[in-house]
């Protein structure tokens, strides 16, 4: 059995959205998973038995507010002890959960999991990671979004966690690129060449394929690399503009074709599969974060990624050879 808390006020539609996935969850009937629910007790109560979900069926653990959109999220968790991603956080970092999931504000979750987590040795930023479902092969995304700011040592901390959760995942030897403007040396701005230059000096000294520069085409294609590094701002930029394509190019050839629902059923098969959620590498613990306009479907992936990721031991795993990398 593994225990999954999920953030019932995280999300652009939370709590109903959130409330939708719990109902969809449980009427699934998964055996292997325990859900406790984070935010108002009375509120989540109320919308889960509107849904038929019987009260015995899911934990309600309760947390009064969601952390804010707007402003500075640290200030909102160090102010308040009731924010539901930290009650969450709570609750993995006591063992009462084996892992959490929010679709809420980004920023929020990452601070709640560093502060009630705790960071990995050689690790002084988190990164989130994101598998993207590419042609020749999934590719591992990172950052994806926890940090928008990046130096050339913390995008080798992310080269590095990146490539060590490609192996957990079953990659024995997965290349790492550098996502930039083109292939060549001496492309991209001055942060992609000092980090070049880095990865090249220090990356194949502790055992990791560094190929150089690669392009946004790549990480859709695949091939020349199984992880692709960046900073958290060009990540979230790159993913959603992947995603925006798919999806116009669905609409388009469905259009074409006169029937939309085969190509918009790959979409849908692929938002709600293991590529749904990004695992927050850097952390002690399993953390999932999905996308705020998430639909239930796309939650309730979320949470089975995260169900999934604690009864593999991804995270555990990752985490061995990230610190084995870093000793070196």
């Amino acid at each position: 059995m593994t225990t999954v808390a999920l953030d019932l006020l995280g999300g652009d539609g939370a709590p109903a959205v959130v409330a939708d996935a719990i109902a969809c969850l449980v009427e699934s009937r998964d055996d292997d998973l325990n859900l406790i629910v984070v935010g108002p007790a009375e509120t989540a109560a109320a919308l889960l038995a509107e849904r038929g979900v019987p009260a015995d069926a899911v934990r309600i653990v309760a947390a009064g507010r969601a952390a804010s959109m707007v402003g500075n999220p640290l200030s909102t968790l160090r102010d308040h002890d009731d924010v539901t991603v930290s009650v969450a956080v709570g609750l993995v970092a006591s063992g009462l959960a084996d892992a959490w999931v929010s679709v809420g504000h980004t920023g929020a979750a990452v601070a709640a999991a560093v502060l009630g987590l705790g960071r990995l040795p050689g690790m002084s930023r988190p990164a989130l990671a994101v598998v993207v479902p590419a042609l020749s092969g999934p590719v591992v995304l990172v950052d994806a979004g926890a940090a928008p700011d990046a130096t050339p040592d913390v995008l080798r901390q992310f080269a590095l966690a990146g490539w060590a959760y490609a192996r957990a995942l079953g990659e024995e030897d997965p290349a790492v690129g550098l996502l930039s403007i083109g292939s060549e040396d001496g492309k991209g701005d001055r942060l992609r060449k000092s980090a070049h230059d880095l990865f090249t000096e220090s990356l194949p000294g502790v055992g990791v394929r560094y190929v150089g520069p690669v392009e946004g085409n790549d990480v859709a294609t695949g091939g020349r690399a199984q992880v692709v590094v960046t900073d958290g701002f060009a990540g979230n930029v790159l993913l959603k503009g992947v995603e925006g394509a798919v999806r116009w190019a669905a609409v388009r050839m469905g259009a074409a074709y006169g029937d939309p629902r085969p190509a918009l059923d790959v979409v849908r098969q692929t938002a709600t599969s293991d590529f749904a959620g990004g695992m927050l590498l850097g952390v002690r613990g399993v953390t999932v974060i999905g996308h705020g306009a998430g639909t239930p479907e796309e939650i309730c992936a979320c949470v089975r990624l995260a169900a999934r990721a604690a009864t593999l031991d991804l995270v555990p795993a990752t985490q061995s050879a990230l610190a084995k990398v870093v000793r070196a």
